[in-house]
């Protein structure tokens, strides 16, 4: 079965509601931070200091690359959306669902982690300017929006695993 990739911007809880769907389906979860801190050593933060944003950029789409999307949801970071050919896999072998939420709620959920992150574009343009410039490609890509907001991440997972099944997607959960 095909993948399901969450997209978003940092703090819209791509991880957090991704594990629980993924345990919810009985389903593997990647989370590409945590991949790069495998394959790496370091934390993608650290790599992006170390290395620059391109760097960064160019490491996270060789990963997505070599990804086998099969009942897997995948977490990928926000600024994915600027890699044209991982995007263009993530959209062959997985259904893309964008996690919409608002700069007040990324920066309520991050909170001082906020410009630790290792967000690129975060410093040169602000979380408002840099939230609307990916907003038009995520709705791009995305096959389907899920606005997150004040919802737990229980809440959350259970919303965009009950939306998918009502757009025919046959996902079966474990019990």
């Amino acid at each position: 079965m095909r993948g399901i990739t969450l997209i978003g911007m940092a703090g819209s809880g791509k991880s957090a509601v991704g594990k629980i769907m993924a345990q919810t389906l009985g389903w593997n979860f990647v989370d590409l931070d945590k991949l790069i801190l495998q394959t790496q050593g370091i934390s993608h933060h650290d790599y992006m200091k170390m290395n620059g944003g391109q760097a960064l950029s160019a490491l996270e789409e060789r990963l997505t690359l070599g990804l086998d999307f099969k009942d897997t949801i995948f977490a990928p970071p926000g600024s994915m959306v600027y890699a044209q050919k991982a995007m263009e896999k993530i959209k062959r072998d997985s259904t893309a669902v964008y996690l919409k939420t608002t700069p007040e709620i990324v920066e309520k959920r991050l909170g001082e982690r906020l410009y630790q992150n290792g967000i690129i574009g975060l410093e040169e343009k602000g979380l408002a300017k840099l939230m609307a410039e990916r907003s038009v490609l995520y709705e791009k890509y995305a096959d389907y929006t899920f606005q997150s907001g004040e919802q737990t991440k229980e809440e959350m997972a259970k919303i965009v695993i009950s939306g998918l099944k009502d757009q025919g997607l046959k996902l079966y959960e474990v019990s």
